[in-house]
């Protein structure tokens, strides 16, 4: 997990105003997450749309991980042989 920068991971709203597309380009090089804050206060939390889509997939992954998990622990699970003589049979009965 990525460790917020204190000095240069928190910006004031006003600031990404004045420099918007100096910050966005440096969102790309960096990799980094910026959060915005209005009145001092966390208001959003920007990022390049790579690194947001990296974040996606990320979270898919463990999602599917946990499922698989519980399907473990619910013993909904296919011992591998019968897994493929179905998959086997629903093949030949596709041709």
């Amino acid at each position: 997990m990525e460790t917020i920068d204190l000095t240069t991971d928190i910006q004031p709203v006003t600031e990404f105003r004045a420099n918007t597309s100096e910050i966005i380009e440096s969102l790309r090089k960096s990799r980094r997450t910026i959060i915005l804050t209005q009145h001092g206060r966390p208001a959003a939390v920007l990022e390049s749309v790579e690194e947001y889509q990296r974040k996606l997939e990320e979270l898919r992954f463990m999602k599917g991980l946990v499922a698989g998990l519980r399907d473990i622990e619910s013993d909904n699970v296919l011992d591998g042989e019968d897994f493929f003589q179905g998959l086997k049979r629903k093949m030949a009965d596709g041709k």
